[in-house]
């Protein structure tokens, strides 16, 4: 299945240490946060300025592929509460996604497509999988965002190294997200004592496997459709 979009990701090769940054930096944050959390954690109050504060440093963080989204949305939930922490969460993740796929966009331009359109079979693929609906695509990335095969960040380097468009990377990236974050922010409200462990929940983990079926499984007909089109153009 996955040999199928082989050729629409081949065309990475300039982008694939960077994959390696977004893929790694958020785990290497995570070791950092959980020697550190002790001694910042203390210094924001259950306030709008603390919640602010956390927005635009978390936010930041995230896009920058330091910390993963799950965990500002455990610490907002644990600091705010599970109102003003899930909202929190939420924004965190989807204002980190807005900045992330500014830079990568910036970072990588257009040499990824320029490849893509080298092969005929890897710009059919990519035009059927993001070139011919915004709903298509929207529900596409949606379910990316809700499936773990694929982290936070390295998904913001994927779409904008594929040049998605930016509205439906937004709508599908609120959508995506919204669950998870909530849910997770809602286990950090209930917690008394901190602890980023906790930040696991069985309905988001069979909600992210359902994802994940559903989302290759979207991808292997769309890709299959897309060479059918083009071997039977071809004969």
């Amino acid at each position: 299945m996955l040999a199928r979009i082989r050729d629409l990701v081949r065309g990475l090769g300039s982008a694939g240490p960077w994959f390696l940054v977004a893929g790694g930096g958020p785990l290497l944050g995570l070791f950092v946060f959980t020697a550190t959390y002790k001694t910042w954690l203390p210094l924001f109050a259950d306030d709008m300025p603390s919640a602010a504060a956390f927005l635009a440093i978390g936010a930041l963080l995230c896009a920058f592929c330091l910390v993963p989204t799950q965990l500002t949305s455990l610490v907002a939930g644990y600091l705010f509460g599970s109102w003003l922490g899930s909202i929190v969460g939420f924004l965190v993740a989807w204002v980190a996604a807005v900045i992330g796929f500014r830079l990568w966009s910036r970072v990588l331009g257009t040499r990824v497509l320029a490849t893509i359109a080298q092969s005929p079979k890897a710009e059919r693929v990519h035009r059927a999988l993001f070139g011919c609906s915004s709903w298509r695509t929207t529900w596409l990335i949606a379910l990316l965002r809700l499936s773990p095969t694929m982290p936070f960040a390295a998904t913001n380097l994927l779409m904008a190294a594929l040049g998605v468009r930016v509205w439906p990377f937004l709508l599908a990236t609120a959508i995506g997200i919204a669950p998870r974050s909530v849910v997770v922010s809602l286990v950090g409200a209930e917690l008394s004592e901190f602890d980023w462990q906790v930040g696991g929940n069985r309905w988001t983990t069979v909600l992210a496997i359902v994802a994940t079926v559903v989302v290759l499984v979207l991808i292997s007909r769309i890709a299959r459709n897309a060479l059918r089109l083009e071997t039977n153009g071809e004969s």
